[in-house]
């Protein structure tokens, strides 16, 4: 069995220069590399991230977070990756959880971990994203943004989300091709700042219940 060597974490980033030294201090310690994309920052993001040790790809334009993970998973791959980490830039979460999710991959005991948060979901569309994806997956918690993924599941489907499912596409096509997932549980730290997905409810539940929609309409094609 081949023996993981190269764990890169992947943080998007939009306006984060408040946390962003902080996040990759504490990732530091369980990451071979750091990747930060900054998705059109007009902020310090891009500036304190290198300060912090952190390699970083810029955006010019913001373009959302799935295209943002893609540049990183790119980077990664061509880094030599053989574990990548989705890791949100905001403090949420936290970084001792991404050793307990290499390590199951590197142990040959999942292809790609799942992160669920204890708390209860933010707005109601998530609450019935999550119905769907337990429902027709088994997936409790799909908008995590911790997850570890094998380089062997990104280089088998070949690219993370085309369909703008907030990050969800890659993980149903490794659950459709047989790859092994696992769900652990996760901490979640307080924001401490105002997080900009959630910044108008409205605006929140319409961009979830969207990439819901599309989703089902993706799901439904691959029956």
């Amino acid at each position: 069995m081949k023996m993981y060597n190269k764990i890169i974490v992947i943080i998007p980033a939009f306006n984060e220069d408040a946390t962003i030294e902080e996040v990759i201090g504490s990732v530091k310690p369980y990451a071979n590399e750091i990747i930060v994309v900054d998705d059109g920052s007009s902020d310090s993001t891009s500036l304190k991230a290198k300060e912090a040790g952190a390699v970083v790809v810029r955006n010019e334009k913001n373009s959302g977070y799935e295209s943002a993970i893609e540049s990183g998973f790119k980077k990664a791959l061509q880094g030599g990756a053989d574990v990548f980490v989705t890791f949100d830039a905001d403090g949420q979460h936290n970084a001792e959880d991404i050793k307990k999710m290499a390590d199951l991959i590197i142990n040959g005991k999942a292809d790609l971990v799942l992160g669920q948060r204890p708390r209860r979901f933010v707005h109601f569309s998530e609450r019935i994203f999550a119905f769907y994806t337990n429902m027709r997956f088994g997936i409790k918690d799909p908008l995590c943004g911790l997850k570890a993924y094998s380089v062997k599941v990104y280089q088998d489907v070949g690219y993370f989300d085309r369909i703008g499912s907030i990050g969800t596409q890659l993980m149903i096509q490794a659950k459709m091709r047989n790859f092994k997932l696992l769900t652990i549980p996760v901490y979640v730290n307080p924001r401490k700042d105002s997080s900009r997905f959630y910044f108008k409810n409205l605006k929140a539940n319409y961009k979830i219940f969207l990439a819901l929609l599309k989703t089902i309409l993706y799901s439904a094609k691959l029956v």
